[in-house]
Formats: C-alpha cells, structure tokens, sequence
C-alpha cells in the first residue's frame, strides 16, 4: 500500500490504525477482566463448599460422640480435611509466588501488576519444574483420598466422585507436556482461575469423602451394652422441693421398646422410653433408691433387666462469702469477690456492704476497693434466707522490697552497677496487679580514702547529678540509697523504705 501524500489522507490511515490498535487493546482487557471474574466466583464457591464441609463434619462428629463404633470414621474424616487443607495451602503458595515474581498487587485495582505477563508463568512452571511438581501434588492429592476408603469396590466407585485429574496428553500435540499445556506462555490473568479451580476440585472430593463416611453411619445399629443411666437435674436439693431425675437405658433408649421401670419396687410409667422418677424429700440428709430397668431383647425375645442404686442429699439453705485471693481487703486496688447461697435463685439475693463500696461485676461477682483502713461488713439476704454478715479486715498494701535491678543489696561489679539508671518497689508474692512508684531517694558514694559524695534525687529514674555519680563508681566504693520514699495505690503520703547498700567490686 502506497503512502498517500496528502496529508488530510496521511492523518486519516494513522487515526483508523490508532482506532484499530485500541479496538485490540479494549476486547484484550474484556478477556482479562473475564479470568478474573472466573476466579472469584470459583474462590466464592470454595467458600460454600468449605462450609457445607465443615457442616458435614460436625454431623460425623455428633454421630461418633453418640456412637463409638463410628470413631474411626470421624478419624478419616479429619483426615480428608486434612489432605485437602494441605493441598489448598500448596496452591496457595504458588499464586502468592506467582503474583510476587509478577510485580505483586496493585492498590489501586487490587490486581496483580503483572497479569499479562507471560515470562514468569513460563519461568515458574516450565523452566523450575512447578508445573511437574504440581501434576505429581495433584496425583499423590487424589491417591491420598482414595486410600482413606478401605473398600476395593468403594474405593473404585469414589474414583469418579473426585475429580482431581490432569488432562492426559494426546499423540498428536507435537510432544508437549501437560506443563506446557497449562502454563507455556500463559499470562497471570489466566492462571488464576486454574489454581482456584484446583483448589476447588480438591473441596469437592473432601465433599465427596464427607458424604461417604456419613453415609457408613446410617446403617443399623445392634445394641451390645445397657447401662441404667439417672440423669437428675441437681443432686443436692433444699428440705421441701422436689428432687426429678431422668431414668433411661444408655444412649439407645429413645429406640428400646417394651420398658419396664421400678424404683423400690414400685413402678413408674414409662413414656417415649423414659421414666420420669419424682421425689419430695421431708428431712435434712442422703436420699438412696434402687431402679430395676426391664426390656426384651429384640433378637430372641427374652427379657433383660439392669439394676443400679442411686441417691442425693437434702440441705438447709445457706450463704456463703469468701475473698477470692485472701481473708483480707487491700486499700487501693480491687479486690474481688465471691457471693453464693445455696437453694436461693441468683436474682433474689441481696448483697449491702459497709466499710466499703462493692461493684457487681456478674451474678455472684463482685469487687470492692477500698478507700482507708479499718473493717468492712457484708451482709447477704434475701429468698427467705436470714441476713447473713461477714465482717472482713481492711490493710493497707504491704511495703514494697527496694531493688537495683534483681538486688536490695550486697556486692555488685562496677559495670554491672552502671547499666541500671532506676531503683525499682516491686510487691512481692502480692496477688493483686498494683504497683508502687518511688517518690524520691538520696545517693551517698563512700569512695575509697575519698571525700563522701551525695546527691537527692525526684523520683526513682536517676536525673543527671545522680547518673554522674554512679558513672564514676569505681572497685572499692560504698553506694548508700537512703531516705527512699515511695507511694502505693491507696497511699495518701510516702511510706519510708529500708535502706540499699551495695559494695563495688
């Protein structure tokens, strides 16, 4: 084609192989665009499949906690989790390598940077051997699944149920790989949604192994054991109420047909096959009772019967309040509180204090923080129970033990000496989160055949006069710490502590 000399021609050709050009790029981006929508919706649906999964094994779960005879089927169970978790985290890797050699994420779009590019999928697949790895991961992947089911016949029924496969590679595609295949010159965008959709195929045959282990659980169940079970909603009850219990055949009851239920001797109706036993106690003390449990077997008609004695104790009602770290109140922290009475709701009891202020934290929860020294009285009523007080002692926090570093005194290198710039209160073997500060000190050096040297210092943290003194410790040398003053929660003036002397070696 000849280049037209005119201009106005010139211009036009160039605009139409410009408009052209775009047209390219525009259904470029559509395809792209395209791979990532496919790859979203597949990571969507992995999300489903993983939920009905997890659905599936709760129910596997709930059967084998039921039954002990499908335990090793929960165990499989796990374990296709577990091999499909595996392979899941496997592909993951390799997108994050993939999006990572391509240049990474894009904040703007939250795309990879590179997703057209095609070097570094060839690279990665071809050229490492990721592509290989990944065909034997995908083998070994399903052969794990398979091997899970023990039945020949199952097990090649399930073959087809999971659908981790690689393509098999015709004669007639000029000798290429499956690697090359998939990944040759693939761009990013389009490698996506084939990862994802490996991942995929390995939750539906966690899916499809789910299915089949539960489906093992709905055969029937032939009893081997019967153990009279008396389920009772307390045990220990108040003179006047009554006492209810349960009385069933283990865990296959609900099933069992042609129960008999005696307890002392005397029957008691059997209904969906459990007796309901009732009992009003008229005496402080121990209640015992005897249940003969009759059935016929459903295999030869005899009967069976299973004896088991079981009792409870009757009580008054009564309170009780205790500290829940010691016997006494500290001032200044919080100090926490048990209440409980026995035989009386929760709701209906009343708790006043005084010497104190309690806060309720829950029900039976309660903490108080003193304010001064002294004694504190807390008194509990309510639910026909007689105000019932406990009078508590109230203590100012313990004195603090002084320390430079882990030491309060003693021998101490000179270099060691000159790394601490503080003196620290700490409470020991206290059980309560307070902490003390240091309100101020004097430091007195006694060097050897040297005039003595002293400074005051505000607060615990060393200010300059006192690091200068420190720093110039030397074998030989006495550091006196005196006149420390130090302040604890609930203090309303320093307290004086023990001296600190430490010899300089």
């Amino acid at each position: 084609m000849s280049i037209p000399k005119e201009p106005r021609q010139l211009m036009v050709n160039l605009m139409y192989i410009v408009l052209t050009a775009m047209l390219a790029l525009n259904v470029s981006a559509e395809i792209v665009n395209a791979f990532f929508i496919m790859d979203q919706s597949i990571q969507d649906s992995n999300a489903i499949v993983q939920n009905t999964n997890q659905k599936l094994l709760v129910s596997l779960e709930t059967q084998a906690d039921a039954y002990t005879q499908y335990a090793d089927l929960y165990a499989q169970a796990q374990e296709a989790q577990k091999i499909a978790k595996s392979f899941y985290a496997y592909i993951d890797e390799l997108r994050e390598l993939m999006i990572e050699e391509s240049g990474g994420i894009d904040e703007l779009t939250n795309l990879p940077k590179g997703k057209l590019n095609k070097d570094v999928t060839t690279r990665l697949f071809l050229n490492e051997g990721r592509g290989d790895e990944l065909k034997e991961r995908i083998l070994t992947t399903k052969n794990a699944f398979l091997e899970l089911i023990e039945n020949e016949e199952d097990q090649s029924f399930m073959e087809s149920k999971i659908p981790l496969n690689v393509m098999t590679v015709s004669e007639n595609s000029d000798d290429k790989t499956w690697s090359q295949i998939t990944f040759d010159h693939m761009p990013v965008a389009a490698i996506l949604p084939t990862l994802s959709k490996l991942q995929n195929d390995a939750k539906i045959a966690e899916t499809a192994l789910l299915n089949y282990f539960l489906e093992q659980t709905n055969s029937s169940v032939k009893p081997d054991a019967f153990v009279p079970v008396v389920a009772a909603d307390k045990s220990y009850v108040i003179k006047g109420e009554p006492y209810t219990a349960e009385l069933f055949l283990g865990a296959y009851s609900t099933t069992a047909e042609n129960l008999f239920v005696k307890v002392d001797g005397k029957r008691v109706p059997v209904r969906n096959g459990k007796a309901i036993f009732k009992s009003t106690p008229n005496r402080v003390g121990e209640y015992e009772h005897e249940v003969v449990i009759g059935m016929t077997d459903p295999i030869d008609g005899s009967v069976k019967t299973f004896k088991k004695r079981f009792g409870y104790e009757a009580g008054e009602r009564s309170v009780a309040i205790s500290a829940d770290k010691m016997n006494v109140l500290y001032v200044g922290v919080d100090n926490p509180i048990s209440i409980s009475a026995a035989g009386v709701p929760t709701e209906q009891i009343k708790v006043n204090a005084s010497g104190t202020k309690l806060n309720k934290i829950s029900n039976g929860k309660y903490t108080t923080k003193p304010t001064k020294t002294g004694r504190a009285t807390i008194t509990v009523s309510g639910g026909d129970l007689s105000p019932t007080s406990q009078e508590y002692r109230i203590k100012r926090i313990p004195n603090p033990t002084m320390k430079l570093g882990d030491k309060s005194s003693g021998s101490m290198k000179a270099g060691t000496f000159k790394v601490y710039d503080k003196i620290t209160p700490v409470l020991e073997n206290f059980d309560f989160e307070a902490r003390c500060t240091v309100k101020g000190f004097e430091l007195t050096r006694q060097p050897k055949n040297k005039d003595v040297i002293y400074e005051t210092n505000l607060g615990g943290k060393y200010n300059g006069a006192t690091k200068r003194i420190v720093n110039q410790a030397k074998a030989g040398d006495i550091f006196y710490f005196s006149n420390i003053r130090v302040q604890c929660p609930g203090d309303t003036h320093s307290r004086k502590m023990d001296e600190m002397v430490f010899r300089i070696k």
